[in-house]
């Protein structure tokens, strides 16, 4: 039993060793790791990143503005989304989808869609029989569905 309490103890200090060296790795890699979170609003949307040893900075987009804001645009075969997509929001304002963040998830039924529909009568809105969710038809072949 002796023979066996002296294998043991090797080990066992190989494995410790072996924790050891993994936590100290773990740590030096913490000092390079960032978190982002995003801060999606009905109307703009701001990203904003949070790093070791600096404080949280809001993310600039490409038109150097902290606040981007929630539009799609959706052409034939392009899709625009923030500053870009609210300038052709003039030009083409079928193709143009703003607020449907408040029908993510929503059944057919649900109050929420009804208002949507009255307030920006032009989208036209079909539904999903198998999923009963809401499909924005933008064209006869083009489609945006919401999840």
């Amino acid at each position: 039993m002796a023979d066996k309490v002296r294998r043991q103890r090797p080990r066992r200090r190989v494995c410790w060793a072996l924790v050891a060296v993994l936590l100290a790795d773990l740590l030096a890699l913490s000092d390079t790791l960032a978190v982002m979170s995003v801060d999606l609003g009905s109307e703009s949307m701001k990203v904003a990143i949070v790093k070791p040893g600096v404080p949280m900075e809001i993310v600039l987009n490409k038109e150097s503005r902290r606040k981007t804001p929630v539009i799609v645009t959706l052409k034939e075969n392009e899709r625009f989304f923030g500053d870009s997509a609210a300038s052709m929001a003039i030009k083409n304002p079928k193709a143009t989808l703003r607020y449907f963040q408040h029908l993510l998830g929503k059944q057919a039924d649900n109050p929420h869609v009804a208002l949507y529909q009255a307030r920006f009568p032009e989208h036209e809105l079909t539904f999903d029989p198998q999923r009963q969710t809401v499909h924005f038809q933008i064209s006869s072949q083009l489609q945006f569905s919401p999840l």
